[in-house]
């Protein structure tokens, strides 16, 4: 019975340090109040993680910068992807007067012809890069989503963002629901 209860102990203690270990991880990522990157939480089991940034280059182009890291096989398709493809990686601002894509996304590493579907499928961690073109002087708040299928799961993803700029900084925002 004492061999039952140590072990029972021993499992009881190793688990609940994982979940602070992860509980303080998720608070972390949550914490974006000085931060321009933003890292989404994973929940547990989840085939993939979303992180967004933005990005200044030394000519002053700004960059909205979302890296997807992929796990357990999954994948979706590329925004390079030919054809019109429901669950096709997108990703919009809405329409807005301060701020706007310019130009088109870029994608590294560059996706692949998948061989059997013969549609580019993103199988590895990638991160897209739009630069982002302000049109107005002033602070202001934009609210932004990215949307894909994630597969083989087949569900639809709709992850979204907002960009702020205060006092002359852009930076990456959680919205509040």
């Amino acid at each position: 019975m004492n061999t039952f209860k140590t072990l029972f102990l021993t499992f009881v203690t190793l688990s609940w340090t994982s979940y602070s270990q992860q509980s303080n991880q998720t608070i972390a990522a949550l914490n974006i109040e000085n931060s321009i990157k933003v890292d989404f939480p994973r929940p547990h089991n989840a085939p993939y993680n979303i992180m967004f940034d933005i990005e200044t280059t030394e000519n002053n182009t700004n960059y909205l910068v979302i890296s997807i890291e992929l796990y357990n096989d999954s994948y979706f398709v590329s925004p390079n992807a030919k054809g019109n493809f429901k669950g096709k990686f997108y990703m919009d601002l809405g329409t807005y007067t301060d701020i706007n894509f310019d130009g088109t996304i870029t994608e590294t590493p560059l996706s692949a012809i998948d061989v059997e579907s013969q549609v580019n499928l993103v199988r590895k961690n990638t991160t897209y890069k739009q630069a982002l073109k302000l049109k107005s002087k002033g602070d202001f708040e934009v609210f932004g989503r990215v949307r894909f299928t994630i597969e083989p799961r087949c569900t639809l993803e709709e992850i979204p963002f907002g960009i702020i700029r205060k006092n002359g900084v852009l930076k990456i925002t959680s919205p509040k629901c």
